[in-house]
């Protein structure tokens, strides 16, 4: 079927659903899973799952634990609404909480077939975040395109990224913190194990992730634990770079508890959940030799990861959002930055960094923040995709996205233009779920993003198996220069704003 023929029957598939579709969700018959039987609904020619437990509740004894086997149960169990969210104390998630939040939920085509999956794993910082935050009709886009949609909950912040002495000496592995990491490992497990029921195939598995999310799909491709878990990986404006080594995340959680009149790690179990989340915590992916067996420069050198096609990227305006964060100042002036500068690089390397990005006023350091923010998650993409393309197995593609989108109704506050996430809803083609005045170009980028982001889980490439991708323009595999990184944007926006430094330069500098 030509690439033409493919794009106007899947428009054909669409409308029918659209004609089709009814006031409200219909439920489905009994799936069943390892754990038991689950009962869905279908609207829309998609059939969702909800809420369904794919490890036990990590509460009381399991506090910290690595995620244990879910009780099987009997009777059915509906799987039509979201579970509870893991705890967390961001403003932005308004959704019902709980420690018992280890749930995944499922879109998929309603006609039967064997169709390949993508688990979406959310952003957030490793601190907020759901897998159901986009709603009940994030999978519309995906599914449309004959993939399975899998989003899951992890845990977060102090719940799911805590380390301490006796947790490494209660663990079979020694290994201690990551939790929320290791939740992922067994959702991808329960994938494995029942995902067939629902019509995927296990051997066709994309994990996919933005910011946080996309860090965890760069730590799960480090992970022995995960190996044979998934097939192809796409990260979005996350890697992998700066953990935390184990005895100084052990440390700091040993000191944690005993500021919580807590010396031992059944004392603070003890503790109610609410308090323990309201106290100052930063939260670390850490080294602890098990998850990871070194940092990522070192395992992607060495060659001993999973090795699977990858798609990375990064957006032209991260800083605009992230800068702050990164410089952990609500405020940016001249000070804060150029302290800031001498941090990230060191004093050997801050002078030539301040050259390039020049913070000689409070005005001047805002620009320059936001900019080197933006190039340094470049960097780290570009970095990664060299580190994955110099061993010549599997293909990396990378881009660099930087559209405009049209504005949203209300004012917008964050990931706005080419900010942070900005290309989510174009790489789930969400527009419809926005009440935006979109445009033509809107539009044709998300199709185009979506066609890419499916494509690629079904063969690992995201030209998809036509000699033509499908209808898609060319995107050819990154190869260590910045020729290969696939502008995502307009023609007229690829001119205006499609030009990144040159990461060669950096990695250099590096070196040095």
């Amino acid at each position: 079927m030509t690439g033409l023929k493919r794009i106007v029957a899947a428009a054909a598939v669409i409308a029918a659903c659209a004609v089709a579709a009814v006031a409200a969700d219909t439920a489905l018959a009994p799936v069943r899973i390892d754990s038991g039987l689950v009962a869905g609904t279908t609207r829309d020619c998609i059939n969702r799952y909800f809420g369904i437990p794919y490890a036990a509740a990590p509460v009381g004894t399991l506090r910290w634990q690595a995620p244990q086997s879910v009780k099987p149960w009997t009777g059915v169990r509906k799987a039509d609404a979201f579970g509870p969210v893991c705890r967390q104390t961001v403003d932005w998630i308004k959704e019902p909480q709980s420690e018992d939040c280890l749930s995944l939920n499922i879109w998929a085509p309603a006609k039967p077939g064997k169709y390949p999956v993508m688990v979406w794993i959310h952003g957030g910082g490793f601190r907020g975040g759901s897998g159901s935050q986009m709603g009940p009709d994030a999978g519309n886009g995906i599914v449309a395109h004959d993939v399975i949609l899998v989003s899951i909950n992890y845990r977060l912040g102090l719940l799911g990224f805590f380390a301490h002495p006796e947790l490494s000496a209660e663990s079979p592995d020694k290994g201690s913190g990551n939790q929320g990491i290791l939740d992922q490992i067994a959702a991808l497990k329960w994938v494995q194990k029942n995902i067939a029921a629902f019509g995927g195939d296990p051997n066709k598995v994309t994990i996919f992730g933005e910011s946080a999310g996309g860090s965890a799909v760069a730590l799960l491709t480090m992970s022995p634990k995960a190996k044979g878990l998934f097939h192809r990986a796409i990260a979005e404006s996350g890697t992998a770079d700066g953990l935390e080594p184990k005895e100084v995340a052990e440390k700091r959680g040993a000191d944690f508890a005993k500021a919580q009149g807590a010396p031992t790690l059944a004392g603070l179990r003890n503790k109610d959940v609410e308090t323990l989340i309201r106290q100052p915590w930063q939260n670390f992916v850490n080294n602890d030799g098990t998850a990871w067996p070194a940092d990522m420069a070192a395992v992607y050198q060495s060659g001993a990861y999973n090795r699977v096609p990858m798609m990375t990227g990064w957006n032209a305006e991260e800083g605009v959002d992230l800068a702050t964060e990164m410089l952990g100042s609500k405020t940016i002036t001249m000070a804060v930055y150029n302290a800031a500068v001498e941090r990230f690089v060191g004093p050997k390397l801050a002078p030539q960094i301040r050259q390039i990005y020049p913070g000689n006023s409070d005005a001047e350091a805002k620009v320059s923040a936001e900019r080197l923010v933006t190039d340094i998650m470049g960097f780290s993409a570009f970095r990664w995709s060299g580190l994955h393309a110099a061993r010549k197995t599997e293909p990396v593609y990378s881009y660099f996205f930087v559209h405009w989108p049209a504005e949203p109704v209300t004012p917008c506050g964050y990931g706005c233009k080419a900010g942070h996430g900005a290309e989510i809803k174009f790489a789930f083609d969400q527009l419809a779920l926005d009440p935006r005045p979109w445009t033509a170009d809107d539009k044709a980028i998300a199709a185009r993003m979506v066609g890419y982001w499916t494509n690629f889980a079904k063969t690992g490439n995201p030209n998809g198996d036509g000699p033509n991708g499908n209808g898609l323009p060319a995107w050819k595999p990154f190869d260590g220069t910045p020729a290969t990184v696939e502008v995502l944007g307009t023609e007229s926006e690829i001119k205006a704003r499609g030009s990144f430094p040159d990461f060669r330069t950096y990695l250099a500098l590096v070196a040095q």
